[in-house]
Parts: structure tokens; C-alpha cells; sequence
């Protein structure tokens, strides 16, 4: 999987449906810019304009974030916000969630 998502620019994620998606943390690993559709948690994981780019479920508006990706040339911004974002989902902020959860639950 390395070299597809090394090679690639961007993670474009054309879904119908979906719930979430471990193809968004696997692009967070690498540090690449995505372009979702409004389903399922897809929202919630990539915030529009910082981390790439959601757009409803239409083949057109597909194309237009694609293009707008490529013709504005947001890349380095966008991969400065993935770093930001991602420390959202680092094994230090699961640990300290569950930590507070299990003292919450001490009788």
C-alpha cells in the first residue's frame, strides 16, 4: 500500500455510502490531501478546505474539487493541516481518552 499512497497526489474518495472509512487514516498516514464525498463519517474526518475537499455524490462536482486541487495548487497547505489534524488520532490522545474515560467510571 506504501507505494500507491507515496506515488499519489491526492486520495480521492468517490463513495455512494459509507460508514467510515480506514482508507482516510491510512491517507492521514501519509500525509495526503483528500477529496470525499458528504457520506457516512467521511465528513467528519476530512475538514473541507483544510484537508482536502467535500463535495456531495455528483460525478461533476467530483471533477471540479479534482480540478480545483490541481489548478490551485494546495498542496503543501493542505498537507500542513493533515499534520495538525491527524494529532487528533495519535496513540497519546487514545491513551489519554481512555484514561479519563476508565477515572470517570472509578467508584
Amino acid at each position: 500500500m506504501k507505494y500507491y499512497f507515496n506515488t499519489a497526489d491526492v486520495v480521492v474518495q468517490p463513495y455512494k455510502t459509507a460508514t467510515q472509512s480506514g482508507v482516510t487514516q491510512i491517507a492521514y498516514h501519509f500525509n495526503k490531501p483528500m477529496i470525499v464525498t458528504d457520506v457516512g463519517g467521511l465528513k467528519e474526518m476530512c475538514p473541507d478546505g483544510k484537508v482536502g475537499y467535500v463535495v456531495p455524490v455528483d460525478v461533476q462536482k467530483l471533477s471540479d474539487a479534482i480540478f480545483k486541487f490541481f489548478s490551485e495548487n494546495r498542496s503543501e497547505e493542505m498537507i500542513a493541516h493533515l499534520k495538525e489534524e491527524k494529532k487528533k488520532y495519535s496513540w497519546d490522545i487514545l491513551v489519554e481518552n481512555i484514561s479519563q474515560l476508565y477515572d470517570k467510571t472509578k467508584v
